[in-house]
């Protein structure tokens, strides 16, 4: 006889992930904000000719995509509404998330938690690393590309979903 669990040990490494990576990138937001605000051109150089720190504020999208071209809140609204798509999927069409899938899955929603409060709070999201050949961008924006990145992999390795016949490594 198999116990079911909880929807604690289901949904909790999410929501472990999810509240680790909001949290810390709030965290990093304020601190990296406050020191960029004491230095001359509002940059520096974290790892030079790498990585420089630079405080942008992003009332866009993705990328800064439709910057100023629409209320921050229809921006909010897209953003919630893509979470929501996404709570559903994981929700009603994953029968069985392996641990790895709900790790990744923890990933995506605390990029979108901390991107979300950036909202809710200032009517942009914050950001600060600029690799001069990309976006500047955020902790909460790497979450979410690494977790697409994970996702894709684990779809590709057939290890999104638990499969009883598949002993495996984050099968549980």
């Amino acid at each position: 006889m198999t116990r079911r669990k909880s929807i604690l040990e289901l949904a909790g490494p999410t929501l472990a992930v999810a509240v680790a990576v909001g949290v810390l990138d709030q965290v990093l937001k304020a601190a990296i904000s406050s020191y960029l605000l004491e230095q001359d051109g509002a940059q520096a150089w974290l790892i030079e000719p790498v990585l420089k720190l630079r405080l942008v504020h992003n009332s866009g999208l993705v990328f800064g995509m439709f910057s100023g071209s629409a209320t921050p809140w229809a921006l909010t609204g897209l953003v919630l509404a893509a979470v929501g798509a996404l709570i559903w999927v994981y929700s009603k069409q994953l029968q069985r998330p392996t641990l790895a899938t709900r790790l990744v899955f923890g990933l995506t929603f605390g990029g979108a938690i901390g991107n979300l409060i950036d909202r809710f709070r200032f009517g942009h999201v914050v950001d600060y690393m600029d690799l001069g050949w990309w976006p500047v961008f955020n902790l909460a924006d790497a979450a979410i590309d690494v977790s697409i990145a994970l996702f894709v992999i684990l779809l590709l390795a057939g290890r999104v979903e638990q499969r009883p016949n598949l002993p495996a490594p984050f099968t549980q």
